[in-house]
């Protein structure tokens, strides 16, 4: 599931993080595609459309909120979390899941937050979640990028690419 920040001001100059809304296109089609399906079975299985209804439900009531005070998550199911930037030890990823961790070791996910959403994320934390992708990505600008014949890879700085060169060169010139 692929989730963008929309950034919804609210009181105390909050952002909102929440599912994609074109989930509720491909849950309409799944909807109007069970009861086509649905309709030549017997009329119990016809429990079985609900499923795109809840998830439809998920895509209009899950949310990340973050603003001053801290984050908090809202789910469909079950009650709310929230933390204060101080009780915040990090944030992490496990498959396509965002989860904040807690000081005391506890952890809640985040709804409607992916990878991707790193940067949108650093700037609405005002730094407080650094964007450690673009990070990478801007020291990376900066490196040549060495490919081996075996496939491995190794980034160096430019003053150590052009040393490498001249001592190639010294080598070629000697021999």
């Amino acid at each position: 599931m692929s989730a963008h920040p929309t950034s919804a001001r609210e009181e105390k100059d909050s952002v909102v993080f929440s599912p994609d809304r074109t989930h509720l296109l491909a849950a309409g089609l799944m909807t109007i595609m069970m009861i086509l399906i649905l309709a030549s079975l017997p009329w119990y299985f016809m429990v079985v459309t609900a499923l795109p209804l809840i998830f439809i439900l998920w895509v209009l009531r899950a949310k990340t909120v973050l603003n001053d005070e801290g984050i908090s998550a809202t789910y469909l199911f079950k009650s709310a979390q929230q933390a204060h930037w101080n009780e915040i030890s990090g944030v992490g990823f496990q498959g396509a899941k965002a989860f904040v961790e807690r000081n005391d070791g506890t952890s809640f996910s985040l709804p409607g937050v992916t990878f991707n959403s790193l940067p949108a994320l650093e700037e609405a934390s005002a730094g407080r979640i650094p964007d450690a992708l673009s990070q990478g990505l801007a020291a990376a600008n900066d490196k040549v990028r060495i490919v081996r014949r075996d496939g491995q890879e190794i980034l160096i700085s430019k003053q150590e690419y052009e040393a490498l060169q001249a001592k190639k060169q010294s080598d070629t010139e000697s021999a």
